[in-house]
């Protein structure tokens, strides 16, 4: 998950440049937004197909259905909204630019805390079933 979340950082990056702040304008060099696209678009299964093995890592057999419902279900409405807000900014060259901008930095800062907090898996099994894993060795 972290690697990805800096994969997906510098692809926005690459998108944005810094044409979006002030003083600068203008949008990147096409072959930077395909490389950021590209960096984007590899990072992105690692954040809509980890949900269930979280869930099977944090949470107790009775709560994982709940967990993974509501993370895939938060993953569409983000995806939506990206749509909705990029679909109103992005109407002229420099809306484009200032749309760019804010994802790399939401990005940049959602990939800051994911680097500073996330754990591969809790320190105390949420379950039995995970306890008995643990103390085997057994992976997910």
């Amino acid at each position: 998950i972290q690697a990805a979340a800096v994969m997906m950082a510098a692809g926005c990056w690459f998108r944005a440049g810094l044409g979006f702040l002030p003083g600068q304008s203008g949008l990147v060099d096409y072959p930077f937004i395909v490389i950021g696209t590209v960096l984007v678009g590899i990072a992105q299964p690692f954040f809509q197909c980890t949900p269930p093995l979280l869930s099977a890592m944090w949470f107790a057999n009775n709560e994982r259905s709940t967990s993974t419902a509501v993370a895939l279900n938060f993953n569409q409405i983000g995806i939506a909204t990206a749509f909705l807000v990029g679909g109103g900014m992005a109407t002229t060259s420099g809306g484009l630019e200032n749309y760019f901008g804010l994802i790399a930095v939401a990005t940049t800062i959602i990939t800051v805390g994911t680097l500073l907090q996330f754990e591969n898996e809790p320190e105390i099994p949420p379950s039995a079933s995970e306890l008995e894993k643990k103390i085997r060795g057994e992976k997910e």
